[in-house]
């Protein structure tokens, strides 16, 4: 399988009170009580993918998952992987070893009981990854994991150290032996700029940031792409309890992401736009960080 010229697509499905910018005003306890939209949100970006006819693999919180089998199964049945966001969107460095495998099993567990298909993959809520945390997920039964974002923009971010590079295939590979599809960055001398998607989808200028996956695809022959589907909604509820620069991160331009992704996916349509688990069946998945 010829693996040049591809965009991984991969989608966070997470809720718009779900998400780390908006923890202090939204902990666990009040899920239950808000206004739950991934169904409509997540049902446009199906829409969208089915009429460029474009595959994408989708991290989904078991707490959603547990709450919405349906769409679970509907986004299996449209051709579309499942793998694991974890179960409540807990940071891995806050949960105990023992925490962290009952909730790599129990997402796992339940994707798998609602699609009677094996999950694969897994992404750290707000990419907080470790070297420990990739020993417990292959303890666990995963393959992969895509969580690595060495754009040190954010301090949940987790970064590995005990990972190399396969020298028969170009996969990275954690010591324990899970690989790993980094988020895609620019990288500028020793500068590493965040391109992978989500806020900054939203924040580099469409016509920059086109610019931007062109020279990593150029380069590396591939992209790693992730994406929110609140990111569709602009009309989702406004919250004032947070720090004005989370609200920033959460709501910029957000009126314009159905366009910007529909640009995104019209702009590359000659490119392969793939899942996780069927990019890793390739040939080679060399580095994602692409020096400009």
């Amino acid at each position: 399988m010829n693996m040049a010229n591809t965009i991984i697509l991969t989608v966070d499905v997470e809720d718009w009170f779900q998400v780390e910018n908006l923890r202090q005003a939204y902990p666990l306890k009040r899920w239950d009580s808000c206004a739950q939209k991934v169904q409509m949100n997540t049902r446009i970006l199906l829409e969208l993918f089915d009429h460029y006819d474009v595959q994408a693999t989708f991290f989904v919180l078991g707490w959603t998952g547990e709450r919405h089998p349906d769409l679970v199964r509907e986004i299996h049945s449209r051709g579309h992987e499942i793998a694991s966001h974890g179960y409540a969107h807990s940071l891995c460095p806050f949960l105990s070893e023992t925490e962290l495998k009952e909730d790599f099993h129990r997402s796992k567990a339940l994707l798998e009981d609602i699609t009677g298909a094996p999950v694969k993959g897994y992404r750290a809520p707000a990419f907080s990854i470790s070297d420990r945390v990739m020993d417990l997920l292959q303890e666990e039964g995963y393959r992969y994991d895509s969580s690595w974002n060495r754009a040190a923009v954010s301090s949940r971010y987790g970064q590995l150290q005990l990972i190399h590079k396969d020298p028969d295939n170009g996969h990275y590979v954690s010591n324990s032996g899970l690989m790993e599809l980094p988020i895609s960055n620019l990288q500028f001398k020793s500068l590493t700029i965040p391109w992978g998607g989500g806020g900054y989808f939203r924040f580099w200028p469409s016509s920059l940031f086109m610019w931007g996956v062109n020279r990593i695809i150029k380069n590396h022959g591939f992209y790693l792409f992730y994406f929110h589907p609140w990111e569709l909604d602009s009309v989702q509820p406004h919250v004032r309890q947070i720090s004005p620069l989370s609200r920033f991160r959460h709501y910029r331009n957000l009126e314009l992401t159905f366009h910007r992704m529909n640009l995104f996916l019209s702009s590359f349509q000659g490119l392969r736009f793939t899942g996780c688990n069927e990019y890793l069946q390739g040939p080679s998945c060399p580095t994602s960080d692409v020096r400009a």
